[in-house]
């Protein structure tokens, strides 16, 4: 079964669950096959517990764009310019088995030290900036995700980060010519730039190829299997027995007592209902879906919503800023014209602009080189670079995910996402940007054009709607992502960070997953997680454990 709009199909969602499949009760269901999902579900399948994988999109077909996709997923409601609504905002990076990850370039930056505890440098918010633990709690998560994905950077030279656990397990990606126009930039500045950490192969590892380099990494399914995507977990989480069901919307989780009981499901095509049982939930959906399923699993005891106690699912919405500066460098005399933009995504950063005393509140950003999704020409005398500013947006209890005004086809209610950015955000980003234009033109430069990204509307950089803590008045979920108000739901993705930092989130978002798996799996099964080996194989006593 496929599902398509327009010429032909993106996605194959494979067979409806069977009468056998609904009947068993799992000892954990993960919402969501992403970056975070598919994750926890190789974690807990590594453990030996029966793991149910529910995933709204499709399986991938061969040859569909990041573009196919997201024309394909569902929209939301979002504030215009204009202060209308519109039903155009993204939701989703992408919404099919593995996520956004099958189409990123695989940007693998962990989080400063200082993004654990903003308030340091932005003083106090509405909602709390401060992490309940810091980065040293999360490093050897960060370490091994690393290792275990495969990521290629350059050991040491990110001169904002504490030494690293470990070391990466490949080496960096060479610099292309447009990462070193960034690079004789930055370093004319006095910057330090280094190797952008990537979720590539830059040789085998793993059973998997080295890139190939023969066509822009960004914006499609690796066709060798390359990069670091989420099917790395998810592949052989399914061998160790996990199942997966693809083309189910996860509508409403039912709950007795204080407990889920059920994941009520909708067939994306056919609108048939289904509902899987567990005797746990991890909610691995993206921060947007996963505050919208939350909403919708209302209930005699939680009438505003599962988790929602405190009204606070939904809110502190982030989506990160951020703003593209395209540098234009003609170095003279004749030459052959050659293809640019092949092969990895980036291959230059600068994070000396990260804590920056000049920057408005003294929080900057990260600087990277970021290829377009499509090769470009060049004669042999011209240089071209185009260069991603990204800063971290403050939570504000007002940005917030809410139930949109109407259904799908299904009569599911819409999702609404209701941001408008701080404006010391906005001109945190314009700093940023200007310190982009200086590099270039130190590169020799001569022009240096701005490009939207289209952040706020969503999309990629997905955070903060079910933010973790200690405290019940401030935070949606404990320390170790279980909600307050629940005993056996978990949130498991970006959803969790209280402050989203201003790097690219999948690294973090991974490493706050495994260890969410590790904490359920150490405190309710009784696991030994005492090390985070490569092919961790827990011992558990007991692995059908019921609801305490």
């Amino acid at each position: 079964m496929t599902a398509a709009r327009g010429d032909g199909p993106r996605v194959d969602l494979g067979p409806a669950p069977t009468q056998e499949d609904l009947a068993e009760v799992y000892d954990v269901c993960v919402v969501g096959s992403g970056a975070s999902g598919a994750l926890t579900a190789w974690a807990l399948a590594g453990a030996g517990l029966s793991v149910a994988v529910v995933e709204q999109g499709g399986h991938v077909v061969d040859g569909v764009s990041y573009d196919d996709l997201l024309a394909d997923s569902e929209a939301a409601w979002v504030r215009q310019e204009n202060g209308t609504w519109g039903k155009i905002g993204y939701p989703w990076t992408t919404c099919n088995v593995g996520g956004g990850t099958l189409f990123y370039g695989g940007a693998f930056f962990r989080n400063r030290p200082v993004d654990f505890d903003a308030e340091t440098a932005l003083g106090a918010a509405e909602l709390p900036l401060r992490w309940p633990f810091g980065y040293d709690e999360l490093e050897p998560y960060y370490a091994a995700v690393e290792q275990l994905l495969g990521v290629a950077g350059e050991p040491g030279a990110d001169p904002t980060l504490p030494p690293s656990s470990r070391p990466y397990p490949l080496p960096p990606v060479a610099r292309s010519a447009e990462g070193a126009l960034l690079a004789e930039g930055a370093s004319a500045l006095g910057w330090s730039p280094f190797a952008t950490p990537l979720a590539l192969n830059t040789r085998g590892h793993l059973g998997r190829p080295a890139c190939e380099a023969d066509a822009p990494c960004i914006c499609r399914k690796c066709p060798i299997g390359a990069k670091g995507d989420a099917l790395r977990f998810l592949d052989p989480a399914l061998r160790r027995g996990a199942r997966l069901f693809a083309g189910l919307k996860a509508v409403r989780l039912r709950t007795a007592g204080r407990a889920a009981t059920a994941l009520e499901c909708a067939r994306v095509d056919t609108g048939a209902r289904y509902e899987v049982r567990a005797h746990r939930f991890v909610v691995c959906a993206n921060a947007v879906q996963s505050a919208a399923l939350l909403l919708r699993s209302t209930g005699d005891r939680y009438p505003m919503g599962l988790g929602n106690t405190g009204d606070l699912v939904g809110r502190g919405l982030c989506f990160k800023l951020s703003e593209y500066v395209v540098g234009y460098r003609y170095n003279g005399g004749p030459g052959e014209s050659a293809t640019m933009g092949l092969g990895p995504f980036s291959t230059c950063a600068v994070t000396d602009l990260y804590e920056d005393p000049a920057a408005p509140g003294g929080l900057g950003g990260l600087l990277y080189e970021a290829r377009p999704e499509r090769p470009f020409r060049l004669r042999a005398s011209e240089q071209l670079v185009r260069v991603e500013a990204l800063v971290a947006d403050e939570p504000q209890p007002g940005n917030r995910v809410r139930l949109g005004p109407g259904t799908d086809a299904h009569g599911v209610p819409d999702v609404l996402m209701d941001y408008q950015a701080h404006p010391r955000d906005l001109a945190r980003l314009e700093h940023v940007l200007g310190q982009a234009e200086r590099a270039l033109s130190a590169a020799g430069c001569t022009v240096a054009v701005r490009e939207p990204s289209g952040w706020a509307l969503g999309s990629s950089h997905l955070h903060g709607t079910c933010r973790m803590g200690d405290d019940p008045a401030t935070s949606v979920t404990t320390t170790d992502g279980r909600l307050h108000d629940a005993d056996n739901v978990y949130v498991g993705d970006g959803a969790v960070l209280p402050f989203p930092g201003g790097v690219n989130p999948t690294l973090t978002i991974q490493a706050v997953a495994l260890r969410t798996a590790h904490r359920l799996l150490r405190d309710v099964y009784g696991a030994d997680t005492s090390r985070l080996n490569l092919e961790p194989r827990y011992a558990t006593t007991s692995a059908t454990a019921e609801t305490a």
